[in-house]
């Protein structure tokens, strides 16, 4: 019995170092420490003269102006769900995510209420993996294919006005559509990939579209198809305004597939323990 027990107790410790969260936590604790190599900056009119007009507000509206400007940030989920395939139900998520602004990287950790089933994403250095394991240990799906990299900047990239730190990147092209629509054009470790900003009178983030994100019909079969985020809401926090409400979807030919929504609790930026 002793011997049984030693070896759950042996089991439980490498899965919590080998699984998913434990992936999550290595890759996060990568990043950061590339982070750190970059100099304290500060949003200031005169770093943002170039930006288009509509970031320029956004920044404003927003509360960033003469604050510091982020090189990474964990995003904290009050809630999240996941609906697998347009057909299935909604599910019940944990969500852990880090975005790095330099370098450009993105993770996430999802756990699946009620299931022992776990996924890890991410993007870095122009590699994207997606990877999903049954009781954090049997591989049941691995892709680190080149439309999953893509797909995984594109991620990275819709997500620019919830980090903003992004914004001033060398290696992002804007191009002010009118009043209140950017294009965004991003090259990262030779991906490139581009979409469109829009934003509402007041100077708030809305919507991010682009067809350069690919859908998986099947095991190594993907198609572009146009993709989209929607921030429903914003929140206060100290003295910034965050998105809040999200959700995140397809629009097939057969009809539009919301496939995650959430809610954001807090940004915690400049993160480096």
């Amino acid at each position: 019995m002793k011997r049984t027990l030693s070896l759950l107790s042996t089991l439980l410790f490498l899965t919590s170092c080998t699984g998913m969260k434990g992936l999550f936590i290595k890759d996060r604790s990568g990043l950061i420490e590339r982070n750190k190599d970059h100099k304290v900056e500060t949003f200031t009119e005169t770093s943002i003269k170039e930006l288009p007009e509509p970031l320029k507000k956004y920044l404003r509206i927003c509360g960033y102006i003469n604050t510091p400007v982020p090189v990474n940030a964990n995003v904290h989920w009050t809630e999240s769900w996941l609906k697998m395939s347009p057909d299935q139900e909604w599910r019940k998520l944990k969500t852990l995510q880090f975005n790095s602004v330099r370098p450009i990287g993105r993770l996430a950790y999802m756990k699946i209420s009620g299931m022992p089933v776990a996924a890890r994403d991410l993007y870095r250095d122009g590699y994207g993996e997606m990877k999903v394991k049954l009781l954090d240990l049997i591989q049941v799906a691995f892709d680190n294919s080149k439309e999953v990299a893509q797909s995984a900047l594109i991620t990275t990239f819709c997500e620019f006005m919830l980090v903003p730190g992004y914004l001033l990147l060398d290696n992002v092209r804007w191009e002010q559509v009118d009043d209140c629509t950017v294009r965004g054009t991003l090259v990262d470790n030779g991906i490139e990939v581009s979409g469109m900003f829009y934003f509402d009178e007041e100077g708030l983030f809305t919507r991010f579209e682009t067809l350069d994100r690919y859908f998986t019909i099947d095991k190594n079969r993907y198609e572009k198809v146009k993709f989209s985020i929607i921030v429903d809401g914003y929140k206060t926090q100290d003295n910034l305004k965050i998105s809040e409400k999200v959700k995140v979807m397809w629009h097939l030919p057969e009809g539009d597939y919301e496939y995650y929504k959430g809610t954001i609790d807090r940004i915690e930026f400049d993160v480096f323990e």
